[in-house]
């Protein structure tokens, strides 16, 4: 046991952020596909379902702000390095950009002018990219001048107690009509999206306050401290965080007003449920070890992972996917199937852009190949359908 605590440091993380991309296939194929006459989320199984599907993304948020912590080189002075900072960056400006091309409302860049206006609020309406590209800006703003873990621990606490001080302010009128149509999104789930900076940003800083607690702590103790975390906090904070919501809806609340994208309290649920999920992943660890460099390889690779499968699941500005042509059409049989092909296929690509990272291919080649890709993009954004 002792080996397998040295060895296993932040597995357990990769092992949850891995089911949680899992878990967010599944619920997006299934709800995009089967009937909703079958889905019934005000039901149970699939009430349980749903409420499944609400952790998913402050889970993956979470374990992407502590392995931040660990990613953050340092130099002899204790600040974070510029190639560091730059890298993270490009990062954030490469899911954005992803992130709206995804949706990008028209076949060619010249088909813009005539977007109406249904089209202009789907496009910018925030998903789990946006949000994430935007946080990470966020995060290098926030965390350059740190000069310890420790220090980047105390700014994310600060970071998160403002985000979630602001969020009732983000969702007031007279805040918005002094904002631009494409800046008003990430406000508040108003005008379409399905996660807001405010308050789905805080996961990703709480993420960093736990990546900073791990982190001053010995390699073969930080199991055991996610565990701890788990029972201790996370258990107690989500049975308070559900208790209050549902108390209040049995008093008269409207479930609506307190159960949504832009509520503070289902942070907090959610975030002691994230916490029980990490100490659940140390125990699956435990049990399947022999599989951690899956763990490791896919949860690495959750940007294509997510990609690949949307593109399967919806198509692109140029095609369709079976998600637009059969949406909402098909029996609980039929959606599992697709649903396995789709894991399937995601997972293999996933799998082979690895084995292509790896591959002993020289930079130029590199080079050519990815300015090939966007000589595509730009001939399907030009070309005429």
């Amino acid at each position: 046991m002792t080996d397998f605590c040295q060895m296993s440091r932040l597995y357990a993380l990769d092992l949850a952020r891995f089911v949680a991309m899992l878990l967010m296939i599944q619920g997006h194929v299934l709800d995009a596909l089967v009937m909703p006459t079958v889905i019934d989320v005000t039901q149970p199984p699939w009430s349980v379902w749903s409420w499944i599907r609400g952790l998913t993304a402050p889970v993956f948020l979470t374990v992407s702000g502590a392995v931040h912590v660990f990613a953050a080189k340092r130099a002899t002075d204790g600040m974070i390095t510029e190639s560091t900072l730059e890298k993270r960056m490009r990062w954030a400006v490469t899911i954005l950009v992803i992130g709206y091309l995804l949706v990008f409302p028209g076949k060619r860049i010249i088909d813009l002018p005539y977007v109406a206006t249904e089209g202009w609020i789907a496009f910018f309406a925030v998903n789990i990219l946006q949000l994430v590209g935007v946080v990470m800006i966020v995060f290098v703003a926030v965390m350059q001048t740190t000069k310890s873990v420790a220090d980047m621990g105390r700014r994310a606490m600060i970071a998160s107690a403002l985000i979630l001080l602001c969020s009732p302010l983000a969702h007031l009128e007279g805040v918005h009509s002094i904002l631009p149509l494409w800046l008003r999104p990430y406000l508040t789930s108003q005008y379409g999206s399905l996660f807001p900076f405010f308050p789905f940003g805080t996961y990703l800083f709480l993420g960093v306050v736990v990546g900073a607690r791990l982190h001053a702590i010995t390699p073969e103790d930080r199991d055991t401290e996610l565990t701890r975390l788990g029972l201790r906090i996370g258990l107690p904070l989500a049975l308070l965080g559900y208790g209050l919501l549902y108390g209040l809806v049995a008093m008269g609340v409207p479930q609506r007003s307190i159960d949504n994208a832009d509520s503070v309290l289902l942070v907090a649920a959610r975030f002691g449920m994230v916490l029980v999920v990490f100490a659940g992943a140390v125990q699956l660890l435990k049990a399947t070890w022999s599989m951690r460099s899956a763990y490791i390889l896919f949860g690495s690779k959750s940007l294509y992972i997510y990609v690949i499968h949307v593109v399967l699941l919806f198509g692109t500005p140029w095609w369709d996917g079976i998600g637009r042509t059969r949406n909402k059409s098909m029996g609980l049989a039929d959606g599992l199937v697709a649903l396995m092909i789709i894991v399937s296929v995601t997972l293999l690509m996933a799998w082979l852009i690895d084995r292509y990272q790896r591959a002993a291919i020289s930079g130029r080649t590199r080079q050519i190949l990815r300015r090939g890709m966007v000589t595509v993009l730009i001939v399907l954004f030009s070309i005429a359908w």
